[in-house]
Parts: C-alpha cells; sequence; structure tokens
C-alpha cells in the first residue's frame, strides 16, 4: 500500500486545536532523521515492530501502540522488516488541556495494546475530503484519546519499564546514572522506583545497576591491561576504592587479584 499524505485545510475548532496533517507512512526510512517539529503528533503503528526514541529514552513499537511526540522535542524511529503507520499532526492553545486531561507528556507519550484502533483509523484516512477533513480527523484523535484514557495501565507500566532497562543498558557506564537521574526522567519517585525494581527484578536498581557495571568490569579486566582506576572509571565509578569493595563483593576478590587469577589460568 502506498503513502497516504492528507493536508488538514485551516480550521481552528471549539477546542482551539488546529489539524494539520494525517498521514499513512510506509517510507520512513527515506525521511531525513532525527525528527524534529513544530507541532504535536499522534502515532499508531500498523505494521511491523520498531523503536521510537526520544528524549535519551527507548521505546518497542508494534502493531497497535500508540505513541505522541511533542514540539521541538527530537525523536528518531526505527523499524525492521516492513514498519508502517499512521500519524496526525495537530496544535493549538488547546493542546496542553487536552494532553493533560488523559496524563499524556514527554515522561507518559506511549501505549500499548491498541490494534482495534488500526481500522478505524485506515478505513477514516481513506475517507478524508476537503469537506469533512477537520471533522474527521479530530474524531480519530478523540476516539483514540478516549481508549487510551480507559485502558489498563500495566501494559503502558511495562513498556515505561522495559524503556528503563533499555536506557540502563545504554548508559550504565554514566557515572552520574542513578536512582534520582531515573527517576526525574521517568517522572517517578525515586521510593517508587526502587519497589517497581524490587517487584519486578528481584532486586534494588542500584544492586541491579552494580552488577551490570561489575560484569562489564570483569570483561575490561580480561580483555584490557587498563589500572583499576581506569577500569573503575569506564564501568561508571568515580572512586577505584569504592569499585574494588563491589567488586569483591560479586566476585569475591579483588579486581587485582582477579586479573591475576585469570593470567594463571590461561595456557
Amino acid at each position: 500500500m502506498e503513502d497516504i499524505c492528507n493536508f488538514i485545510p485551516p480550521k481552528t475548532n471549539s477546542g482551539n486545536i488546529e489539524y494539520r496533517h494525517f498521514v499513512y507512512e510506509s517510507n520512513y526510512k527515506k525521511l531525513k532523521q532525527p525528527f524534529f517539529l513544530t507541532t504535536h503528533r499522534i502515532f499508531l503503528v500498523f505494521k511491523g515492530e520498531g523503536v521510537f526514541k526520544t528524549g535519551g529514552r527507548k521505546y518497542k513499537l508494534k502493531p497497535g501502540t500508540v505513541f505522541f511526540t511533542f514540539p521541538k522535542a527530537a525523536f528518531e524511529l526505527e523499524g525492521t522488516g516492513i514498519f508502517t503507520y499512521l500519524y496526525i499532526s495537530f496544535e493549538g492553545d488547546g493542546v496542553k488541556s487536552l494532553l493533560d486531561g488523559f496524563k499524556i507528556s514527554d515522561g507518559n507519550c506511549v501505549f500499548d495494546g491498541f490494534e482495534q484502533l488500526k481500522d478505524f483509523w485506515m478505513t477514516s484516512i481513506r475517507r478524508v475530503n476537503p469537506t469533512n477533513a477537520t471533522t474527521l480527523t479530530e474524531s480519530v484523535l478523540l476516539y483514540s484519546l478516549s481508549f487510551i484514557g480507559s485502558a489498563d495501565t500495566s501494559a503502558q507500566q511495562k513498556n515505561k519499564f522495559d524503556s528503563i532497562l533499555s536506557y540502563i543498558d545504554d548508559n550504565f557506564t554514566d557515572p552520574t546514572l542513578s536512582v534520582k537521574k531515573l527517576a526525574d526522567i521517568y517522572f517517578y519517585s525515586e521510593k517508587y522506583l526502587s519497589s517497581l525494581f524490587v517487584k519486578k527484578k528481584g532486586v534494588k536498581l542500584t544492586e541491579y545497576l552494580n552488577k551490570k557495571r561489575i560484569s562489564y568490569a570483569e570483561k575490561l579486566i580480561l580483555e584490557e591491561s587498563d589500572s583499576v582506576s581506569r577500569v573503575a572509571l569506564k564501568c561508571g565509578f568515580t572512586d577505584p576504592l569504592y569499585f574494588s569493595k563491589v567488586f569483591k563483593k560479586y566476585t569475591g576478590v579483588s579486581p587485582c587479584e582477579y586479573r591475576h587469577n585469570s593470567s594463571a589460568v590461561m595456557p
């Protein structure tokens, strides 16, 4: 199926929201990334799987995922195989109030489990004409928001938690990465985020982060000849003494002993 791009005639609705585009996109790879827009957008993934990147966070996308982007907030899209989506772009003084009502923000912008919207969106975009464009596009947005507002939040929480894990995987060597920083990024309290990690992973967030750092440190010690201090910095520790203490906690030996023992068993 080829792309469909409808430009909406200028008209402000009673809620002070203007609708600019209603698009079916199948050739996103031809578009220049990262995207940096002046309008809000609501997306619905139609086919395939992908990744949505924004604000240093990554979200997994699949058919039925609805996600939002915000003005002047750069984002990227990556897809595997056939990856298509639809989107509506909109702006105006009424947008903030509308999205706030559904608790949609840059930290809560991805929602899974809405495959039932796919046929409605596709049928609607095929019916758009200059006469009904604004009304029909507005109906699609509001109808979709009504589903998000009444959805079970468990799917949303899972997607958000997966995004936190992806963020840690990509940034665990950053010495500034901490419970506080993650809580600020994802709009959680530190207490709630810590309890969420215990519930989901069986360990505290700090322990999860330290295990990833020490695992990486083991690899560096075996593969490189850097000093303990240098290895510590590469793994996200600013204090070599603290690094050695944590390393011994998880491996049973100091970094130097670990390197010596590994060298002794090498052929």
